[in-house]
């Protein structure tokens, strides 16, 4: 069953004037960039995690490194407006999404297969046992996203005839321990699936809160209350809230539809195509936009088009971008950014410190460098036009070539790996 509510502008708690505020008043020079060449269309398997081969070895054994895994980006293109829109001053350019497997021709969409098992703690009343500890390998055929330490995913392995349709929440860190979510309708698009907090059951007793993300305003957002009171099924929310950034005047109101989300400390906080960040309280039985951001979240300098990645690193929401300024087939830049929750506002970040970021197409995560024993304030990429792996260094500001899971060896693993 689903249930119909509606955002409009009176929903608001904390309106805000919306303008269209740069994340970064002050950009620096990039010295020696190197940019990412373009490769050949792969039609091999698609599989998740799409992270480095040796990093997924070392999550199988370190499961608890699971809950600093997120989504994988979305990649804007940057849409000039009319000079008639505003023939005499700037006008930010439109976004729109950017549909890489469909550029290729020789590629198709294929869903992801979970290729990874789990090494775990056996769990007892009392105590965590470290014997007898096979792999926990998953009964589900494919990979939808990633949230909260809960890998949501579809079509079991059981007898189920409608196994293709249902969803679950499947917590890898629990062993077998999963959630199976309502019927969903299939007329309503499905992008991304975001879980307002951790859902496991040894780690969370209180409301929880699934939120999917449709790409439209109307429903904008449908809501499951998966732990806590409220109602066990589908709650659709549309969304009449005016998008404040959208530079096509001429093509009238527009209403905000919502690209990219991640769950952090019992809210949502929700990207809008052009770049305008919303909070939803999901603590209440009926979420809603409580606050929206001034400032529009995109590159400090407009590319053609960049790939952008939210997630969460040290107890704080971080937002990545992969920048292309010349060509839509070449990396050359990399930003990196931080939410002030209080503030709503990106403030750029000089360094990393001890944390190094993996962006895969399916998949990122924020690790802690001496931890994992690679090198350390770097963000490591891979894109749908380069081959293997490229390292962006935050210090020197420059890109690099990486390494390619083909390789018996990474340069940038240096110090030996210990299990827990």
């Amino acid at each position: 069953m689903y249930i119909l509510r509606s955002f409009s502008e009176l929903e608001l708690q904390t309106p805000l004037a919306h303008k269209s505020t740069p994340m970064a008043q002050k950009v620096k020079n990039k010295k020696n960039k190197k940019q990412v060449p373009p490769k050949k269309a792969n039609n091999g398997a698609v599989t998740w995690p799409d992270l480095p081969q040796i990093l997924v070895d070392i999550i199988a054994k370190q499961p608890a490194l699971m809950q600093d895994i997120s989504y994988g980006g979305l990649t804007k293109l940057c849409r000039s407006p009319p000079s008639k829109c505003n023939p005499n001053n700037f006008t930010p350019p439109c976004l729109q999404l950017f549909d890489e497997i469909n550029v290729n021709s020789d590629e198709n969409y294929v869903e992801p297969n979970l290729n990874v098992s789990f090494h775990r703690r056996w769990f007892w009343y009392w105590y965590f046992s470290r014997w007898a500890r096979p792999p926990v390998r998953s009964y589900w055929k494919h990979y939808v996203g990633f949230s909260n330490e809960a890998i949501v995913a579809k079509g079991n392995t059981f007898s189920d005839p409608k196994s293709s349709e249902l969803v679950y929440l499947w917590y890898p860190v629990d062993g077998y321990s999963f959630s199976r979510l309502p019927e969903w309708d299939e007329r309503i698009p499905f992008t991304r699936v975001v879980v307002s907090s951790s859902a496991r059951y040894l780690s969370n007793k209180n409301r929880t809160t699934v939120m999917v993300l449709t790409g439209t305003s109307h429903p904008a957002f449908v809501f499951y209350q998966l732990r806590g009171e409220g109602r066990r099924e589908w709650v659709k929310q549309d969304c009449t809230l005016t998008e404040p950034h959208c530079s096509m005047k001429s093509e009238g109101k527009h209403f905000m539809t919502f690209t990219n989300a991640i769950g952090f400390n019992g809210r949502f906080y929700v990207l809008s195509l052009q770049g305008t960040l919303a909070v939803i309280d999901a603590t209440d039985s009926y979420p809603r936009i409580t606050t929206i951001s001034s400032e529009r979240a995109v590159p400090s300098v407009l590319p053609k088009h960049f790939r952008e990645y939210l997630l969460e690193s040290e107890g704080n929401i971080l937002l990545v971008f992969l920048i292309s300024r010349r060509s839509i087939k070449v990396v050359d830049d990399v930003e990196v950014f931080q939410l002030n929750t209080a503030k709503l506002s990106w403030v750029r970040m000089a360094s990393l410190g001890d944390r190094a970021l993996f962006l895969g197409t399916n998949c990122c995560m924020s690790v802690s460098a001496s931890r994992v024993g690679c090198r350390s304030n770097c963000v490591y990429f891979t894109y749908h036009t380069a081959d293997g792996w490229w390292v962006f260094d935050m210090e020197k500001s420059c890109i690099s070539p990486g390494w390619s899971d083909a390789a018996t060896t990474s340069p940038v693993w240096t110090a030996p790996i210990q299990e827990e």
